[in-house]
């Protein structure tokens, strides 16, 4: 691009290459070139083909020679493609050598002593400390003088790759991704149904246990949405990241119909069905009117414990929340008190040390003094408004009503309590029939037949 570009600003007026193949592999582009060099007055001559773009049949015998030069390329990647699938066939180890804990050596996985001391530590420690994530891991790890090959902390994407890499295990895995351009080299990643993943301890020897990997990848299943489990979601949508595919351990996208004579239809469908279109599952999308008529049934069941909610929760702000408040208060001036008293002491220290002269001492005491008076005044005070309890009685009245109002679940605010209270629902299937298992972040669990959406009514 840089010949190119000096090409228009008429440094030279000729360009020497040996073969159509070397100035590129890609019909379009050799004309597209040549053409736009012959605008700047510029030709190109291929010396092995004997041809010159400024002749009168330069252009057809470069685009039969570009032709042949793009088939080659096409040839080359079928070529690779069979090979690697040989490869795969052998159970040979294919990719880079850059996997951590272990080099590879003539299509097999070797040990590497070193980073395999750091793999085991990753697995350990994520798996031991129920508390910590992949955020403070990598913080943990930076802290131990543990660093990736380019001296910065091991990134938390990375992290979450090796807790979820089998290779760790001892299992052989192949067949991730697959290249379905060979011009532009773009590469899909396959389904996890499609991979070729076995154990096999002698190509892939084991850093770390099956239980203790299996562990690790339950919590970070249960931790992050963004898992491999998942589907990588945004929360634009109240259903957004909590419809899940048991069978193809997928998550739901929304889909929207338009239509001119009605109103628009809003589905999830299965992500693998919309990525493949095989339907495989026998719910492959569902209606989201039909998931909010089964959600509001389930939330307005809940509606017959209001009056212990409200009574739990006036409880609270009755025995808890203005108490705790006073006291807070109290505890803090008392605090401000004491460490302004602590603040005299050393001033004392200092002046019977000669280090601070008497008038110094004399001032700054009066200073103190007035603050320590100011905030015994404060202290009094609060102490007089706990007795008093001015309206208690009214605020508590207007707060029932409100808890009572908020309680009541509607279509209109529905979608709140979706985000509240909805922890992920997954579309199950047996042998007759499927259904839907709701969590709730209450832990509760319920399990409802896809066709009862039709008996619930608004």
């Amino acid at each position: 691009m840089k010949m190119i570009e000096d090409g228009k600003n008429k440094k030279f007026d000729l360009i020497v290459t040996k073969e159509v193949s070397r100035f590129s592999r890609d019909t379009i582009d050799s004309l597209f070139y040549t053409r736009k060099l012959l605008e700047y007055d510029v030709c190109v001559y291929f010396t092995s083909d004997n041809i010159i773009t400024a002749s009168n049949d330069g252009e057809l015998r470069l685009t039969i020679m570009s032709s042949m030069a793009q088939d080659e390329v096409r040839k080359l990647s079928e070529r690779t493609k069979f090979g690697l699938k040989r490869s795969l066939e052998k159970g040979r180890v294919l990719g880079t050598n850059n996997i951590w804990g272990y080099k590879k050596d003539d299509g097999k996985l070797v040990i590497d002593e070193k980073e395999s001391k750091v793999v085991k530590e990753i697995f350990e420690v994520y798996t031991n400390d129920k508390k910590i994530g992949l955020k403070n891991l990598s913080l943990y790890l930076k802290s131990k003088g543990i660093l990736n090959r380019n001296g910065n902390p091991i990134h938390q994407n990375t992290l979450k790759k090796i807790i979820q890499n089998p290779k760790y295990k001892g299992f052989y895995t192949g067949g991730l991704s697959t290249v379905i351009d060979y011009r532009s080299k773009k590469r899909n990643f396959n389904n996890p149904s499609e991979w070729k993943i076995y154990e096999d301890n002698l190509v892939v020897p084991p850093i770390v246990s099956k239980e203790l990997w299996e562990k690790a990848n339950q919590k970070l299943l249960s931790r992050s949405k963004s898992s491999s489990m998942y589907q990588k979601h945004q929360t634009k949508y109240p259903l957004s990241g909590k419809i899940y595919c048991e069978k193809h351990q997928c998550g739901f996208v929304r889909k929207v119909k338009h239509y001119k004579t009605k109103e628009d239809c809003i589905h999830w469908m299965c992500k693998d069905y919309n990525d493949t279109g095989r339907k495989n599952c026998r719910t492959s999308f569902v209606l989201e009117q039909d998931v909010y008529k089964i959600l509001l049934s389930v939330f307005k069941s809940y509606e017959k414990y209001k009056n212990e909610i409200s009574k739990e929760l006036l409880s609270f702000y009755n025995e808890i929340l203005y108490k705790q408040e006073a006291n807070t208060k109290k505890l803090e001036l008392q605090n401000e008190i004491e460490n302004l008293i602590s603040k005299k002491e050393k001033l004392l220290d200092l002046a019977l040390d000669n280090i601070l002269k008497k008038e110094d001492l004399k001032s700054k005491n009066i200073i103190i003094e007035k603050q320590i008076t100011d905030l015994k005044v404060k202290l009094e005070e609060m102490q007089k408004q706990d007795k008093k309890k001015q309206n208690r009685k009214q605020y508590l009245d207007v707060l029932k009503e409100s808890i009572y109002k908020n309680l009541n679940v509607t279509e209109s605010n529905l979608e709140e309590y979706i985000e509240i209270f909805l922890d992920k629902i997954i579309v199950k299937e047996t042998q007759d029939k499927s259904e839907l298992q709701i969590l709730l972040n209450t832990k509760e669990v319920i399990n409802m037949d896809i066709s009862d959406s039709r008996e619930f009514e608004y």
